[in-house]
């Protein structure tokens, strides 16, 4: 009992040594120099990080890339599930195939993960002031039973974590911190080992990073990094949503050509117009809005993920009827008709389909063609055409 007591005795005082009167900027200092300095990460540049992800015990290969403004973009599965997260200092998005195909916004707990997760480098304590965190040194305390030195991470968003780190070394040993288990908020613990240097640098970073939480358990062990990778922009900004990205560039301000007959026969008349088409709710809807003397014509067109096909509408504030037409894309052109959707028109006792084609897309300009059909769609004629040109200046407007 005494011989216990004693080891006891001598192992606080062993522990106690070095972290005893020490502040938390010396703290802070020393764990900043463990990681191989300042300066050793302002040298590193975009780093992309490679090796093996395990999640619902499957292990597949990972692809990282991080950026010292904080960029970011992992690209992994979740099990069987492909998942990729993406931030570009702006927009938070992730296509998780366990909630859905194609990108979406990353919000709440979910979020809160990810706002950790970009830091660059991998650590707070880099940046605290700037980032508005505040920092307390709790003392030593014992991870798996092994003594280490905690500290209280109180973040500028009002959230809390603590830090435990290695009281020889300084380098990171675990977290204890807010975590998301799809959605619900929930503790999670990050341990963090086998530090390595970054090849070319004297940055020191974690080489296996292991998260467990509830019955979860998430282990990233990287076999490479690369520094002052070169990595387009694109790969950090939200991709449009499905079946949005052939129709994007028809976002802008437009003048439009437009021609019109009412009989297969008879001669076209022209005029113009003024057209401004807006992206909506991420991209995953476009909506048009043209005048025409008194006559005020919108339009939306957006794609059906699940039934795999455009929809187009349109209405006038004369007609104050809504035309509804659906298609698909072939070769760069849409074809949309409303033979499907069942908004035809009765005129004059005659049941008039409409087909509409987008054709010749870019960021310039591009072409709608209207056709009718009187016999159900056995014949069809032009009855419509419109050719939208970019207004490149306000003198064009």
């Amino acid at each position: 009992m005494r011989a216990q007591t004693l080891i006891l005795l001598l192992l606080s005082v062993w522990l106690a040594a070095p972290t005893a009167g020490m502040t938390t900027d010396e703290v802070v200092a020393r764990h900043i120099a463990a990681r191989g300095g300042r300066e050793a990460w302002a040298a590193t540049g975009t780093l992309k990080i490679a090796g093996d992800f395990t999640a619902f015990s499957q292990t597949h290969p990972f692809k990282l890339y991080r950026t010292p403004d904080q960029r970011y973009h992992l690209d992994h599965m979740l099990g069987d599930k492909l998942a990729i997260i993406g931030w570009d200092g702006e927009t938070p998005w992730w296509e998780n195939h366990w909630y859905q195909e194609g990108a979406q916004r990353m919000t709440g707990a979910d979020l809160a993960v990810l706002m950790r997760d970009i830091e660059y480098p991998l650590t707070p304590f880099f940046d605290l002031e700037t980032a508005g965190h505040q920092l307390a040194l709790l003392g030593e305390r014992e991870i798996d039973g092994s003594a280490t030195l905690a500290l209280k991470l109180t973040r500028g968003d009002g959230s809390e974590e603590t830090w435990y780190l290695d009281p020889e070394t300084y380098l990171e040993v675990a977290r204890d911190a807010p975590g998301s288990d799809f959605g619900q908020p929930m503790t999670r613990r990050t341990y963090f080992d086998a530090f390595q240097k970054i090849p070319g640098t004297e940055a020191i970073m974690p080489y296996y990073v292991e998260s467990q939480w509830y019955t979860r358990d998430r282990v990233m062990d990287v076999t490479s990094v690369e520094i002052g990778a070169e990595v387009d922009d694109a790969l950090f900004r939200m991709p449009p949503p499905i079946g949005m990205a052939p129709v994007l560039s028809m976002v802008g301000a437009w003048h439009v050509a437009v021609e019109q007959r009412q009989q297969p026969q008879a001669p076209w008349s022209s005029s113009s117009q003024a057209s401004t088409i807006t992206a909506e709710f991420g991209g995953a809807l476009l909506r048009e809005r043209s005048t025409a003397g008194p006559v005020t014509l919108e339009r939306t067109l957006t794609f059906d993920r699940f039934r795999k096909h455009y929809v187009l509408t349109s209405i006038t504030a004369q007609s104050t009827y809504l035309d509804i037409m659906q298609g698909t894309l072939e070769a760069g052109t849409i074809t949309v008709s409303n033979e499907e959707s069942g908004t035809t028109r009765d005129v004059f006792g005659l049941q008039l389909l409409g087909r509409m084609t987008l054709h010749d897309l870019s960021d310039q300009g591009f072409s709608m063609e209207h056709e009718t059909s009187i016999d159900g769609g056995k014949t069809w004629f032009t009855d419509a055409r419109r050719t939208y040109t970019k207004r490149a200046t306000a003198a064009d407007r």
